[in-house]
């Protein structure tokens, strides 16, 4: 199972805090994420709009280094139109 860098685990976790709405912390279900994305063979996972608060789904962008998911930063759409 791929995990986080070490170099961007804080800024990750900072970026995913600002936009989450959600009351749980991130630390309970980042496992999740990160096996659906090897099962999936994906470097990207996306929040709902209605989990953002933002009114837009939100995908968080990784690149795999070494096992590794380096963060690189979110990309926004609108729900309704799915635009980026």
């Amino acid at each position: 199972m791929s995990m986080i860098s070490p170099d961007s685990v804080e800024l990750f976790y900072r970026t995913y805090d600002s936009l989450a709405k959600d009351s749980l912390p991130l630390a309970l279900f980042l496992n999740q994420i990160t096996e659906k994305m090897d099962a999936e063979e994906r470097d990207y996972f996306i929040m709902p709009a209605k989990k953002s608060g933002r009114k837009k789904d939100i995908c968080f962008q990784f690149e795999r280094i070494d096992d590794e998911l380096v963060f690189k930063g979110i990309h926004t759409r609108r729900k309704a139109d799915g635009n980026t």
